[in-house]
């Protein structure tokens, strides 16, 4: 089930509708918290400089279950999809999950417009039942002045600030949660990232004390 299809009508908000997870809850005092939630700017469409950026979700629930990413690119006031991934290898894990592009999917074009969505397959008979969120992430040209600046440092805290300022979201979370990443000053960079995902403390609660997963594909 898709519901980002072709148009760009509904607001891409990163989040699972309400509280509701699959039935298989276990976390009763966040059951107000989404049961899905995208690593994002809020509504916003995070920029990045990276034709191969990392996607990052959290996941609220322990029971695993089909997982079911998607790809569009913006074509005019319509968004096409582009790839879809749906195997029994991609299952949900509590807490957050990451996906680098790699060669699973396409490498993004320089000043195009995508909206990625995950999906959590509740009951493969009933579509209707499934959970998803969405976001778009838009490709921008790597300006001069930012090329000059990040070689000038190997340091990965000195470049997610120069990412940060330049406001290029996924760049800043491809490096804060690009292993090794146990350094101090990274770990409260992740941390301030998730911050700034949650609305509230129980949110952040969660967010914070949550393991990393990352996707082999």
């Amino acid at each position: 089930m898709s519901l980002a299809q072709d148009s760009d009508t509904a607001p891409a908000s990163g989040r699972s509708s309400g509280g509701r997870g699959c039935g298989t809850n276990t976390l009763s005092v966040a059951s107000d918290v989404p049961a899905l939630i995208l690593l994002t700017p809020g509504q916003q469409a995070g920029k990045t400089i990276s034709t191969r950026p990392t996607f990052a979700w959290f996941v609220r629930d322990a029971a695993s279950l089909p997982i079911e990413f998607r790809l569009y690119e913006q074509d005019n006031d319509r968004f096409k999809l582009v790839k879809e991934i749906k195997d029994d290898r991609l299952r949900s894990v509590p807490g957050i999950m990451l996906m680098s592009a790699g060669g699973a999917l396409p490498e993004l074009t320089i000043g195009k417009r995508y909206r990625w969505q995950v999906e959590l397959v509740c009951n493969p008979s009933r579509p209707s039942s499934n959970l998803f969120a969405e976001a778009v992430i838009e490709v921008v040209p790597l300006q001069a002045g930012l090329k000059t600046q990040l070689a000038q440092t190997r340091d990965r805290v000195n470049q997610a600030k120069l990412y940060a300022q330049a406001n290029l979201w996924y760049d800043v979370l491809k490096t804060a949660f690009t292993p090794p990443s146990s350094a101090t000053q990274l770990h409260a960079l992740r941390q301030s990232l998730l911050n700034s995902v949650a609305i509230d403390a129980t949110e952040c609660k969660l967010l914070q004390d949550s393991s990393i997963h990352a996707i082999q594909r």
